[in-house]
Order: C-alpha cells, then sequence, then structure tokens
C-alpha cells in the first residue's frame, strides 16, 4: 500500500515528490490499523499525510492526537528560527506559526506551501517562522540576511530554500509523547484561531486580561478587545474542547 502521489509541481513543472523514507513510513502505516498510529515516532512529512488521512475520515480522536505530535515536533525548529528573541516575542511566533500551519494542514486541496509539507516540513516550518518575525521586529535582520538570494533580495519561495534531502537535525527531534492525555491534543476542536490563541496565552503562558506588571503584555492590549469579551472567547474555546474530549471518551 502506497501514498497517492502528491499533485502540484515546482516552477520548473517537475512534480513534488515524497522522499523515500517518508514513503516508505506512510506505506507502513497504511499496512497497520489508523488506531495505533498514535504509538509510533513518525517523520513529520508522514505525520502530516497521516493528520490529512484522519481529517478525511472525519477520525477527531485519532486526528487529535496526530496534530499534537506534529506540533511538538515543529516547535525546536521554530525554536532555533527565532532564537534571541524576548519570552513575550518568541510566544508571539509560536503562535503565528502554529495558525499558519493549521490553516496548511486544513486546506483542500492542498496548496503548493501546504503539500510541500509532505516533502521538507522543515523548509516550510522555516519560512512560516521567518514571516512570523517579520522585517520590523528587533534582531529580525540576522534570520533574513540568511536566507537572501544571489541578488541580494529576500524571498519566501519553498522552492528555493528547499533541500533535497531530509534536514538529519529533524531526526534528533523524534521524541516520545509526553503528555497523550493532555489538553494540548484539543486545540485543533477550537474553531477560531483567536479564540484558540487568546487560550493558550491565558492557560499556557499566564497573560494578564488587563493590568499585569508595568510592561507585561496583556490580552486585552493584544487584541484591542474588552476582557469579558476576551473571556467569552477563552470559555468558547474551552467548551469546544470539552466537546472534542466528549466526543473522544
Amino acid at each position: 500500500m502506497r501514498a497517492a502521489p502528491l499533485t502540484c509541481c515546482r516552477k520548473s513543472g517537475e512534480p513534488y515528490t515524497r522522499h523515500e523514507g517518508v514513503e516508505a513510513e506512510i506505506a507502513h502505516a497504511l499496512g497497520m490499523s489508523h488506531t495505533v498510529w498514535c504509538d509510533q515516532v513518525w517523520r513529520i512529512e508522514t505525520l502530516v499525510h497521516l493528520i490529512r488521512l484522519r481529517r478525511r475520515d472525519n477520525d477527531p480522536h485519532v486526528l487529535g492526537m496526530l496534530t499534537y505530535q506534529f506540533f511538538e515536533r515543529v516547535k525546536p525548529i521554530v525554536d532555533r528560527w527565532s532564537r534571541g528573541y524576548g519570552t513575550a516575542d518568541r510566544e508571539e511566533i509560536q503562535i503565528a506559526v502554529a495558525n499558519e500551519l493549521g490553516d496548511l494542514l486544513n486546506e483542500s486541496p492542498p496548496s503548493r506551501t501546504a503539500e510541500y509539507l509532505e516533502v521538507d516540513a522543515a523548509t516550510v516550518v522555516k519560512q512560516a517562522t521567518l514571516r512570523a518575525i517579520g522585517p520590523d521586529r528587533p534582531k529580525a535582520r540576522e534570520f533574513q540576511s540568511a536566507d537572501r538570494d544571489e541578488d541580494g533580495q529576500y524571498t519566501q519561495s519553498v522552492d528555493r530554500l528547499a533541500s533535497e534531502a531530509l534536514n538529519p537535525v529533524e531526526q534528533l527531534l523524534a521524541k516520545a509523547e509526553e503528555e497523550a492525555g493532555g489538553a494540548l491534543r484539543y486545540l485543533n476542536a477550537v474553531t477560531d484561531p483567536r479564540h484558540r490563541e487568546a487560550f493558550i496565552l491565558r492557560h499556557i503562558y499566564n497573560w494578564p486580561l488587563k493590568d499585569g506588571p508595568h510592561g507585561a503584555p496583556t490580552l486585552c492590549a493584544r487584541f484591542n478587545k474588552s476582557d469579558r469579551q476576551i473571556r467569552t472567547w477563552i470559555n468558547t474555546a474551552i467548551e469546544q474542547m470539552r466537546a472534542a474530549h466528549g466526543a473522544e471518551s
């Protein structure tokens, strides 16, 4: 059993193809019950393909577990390319990247960038991180300069940054799932990215709603909304996560 071929092409017209190791992992996964996929350690590219299969088959239990594993594997890559920024900046970058990757995972049919997650996920994550950093954030210059082309121009093209082999460092990032039963696995059930971000900042990073310590970021300032509105967002996120948990139980 093999995965269906990718449908997008490079700018040169050459079709996208997965690396042999990814194809082998997907074939191995398709040969076993999907109920045990979450017990394995997969490459990020393999996880992307399996997540799309579970979303297509409307399987919220395995989908949530695989999505959690995917974002756990993505975090070290984002940390690497956002090194040197303050805690608040890095949290903001992590959330922006998570939202962009979540959109790419949900695209149907997938765009070139979305499909390239199955070819070289580390490059897509790197580019998303650089976009989240932006040209005006302090210290962004050192990251931006690493990806200038021969003419000195910064590019976000997937093809330009693509490697012909999987990043060997990626293999060192594999680790066992640390909190299989934790609430983070249900974050994909939150439909509004603003609600998801507010929940993460409040309950994971302990941002105050308003009137925090001098100089500390607050949720009201972040979203330019009242504390009542943000509480409503967070409660909505919690209810959606509870519903996902109930559907899984």
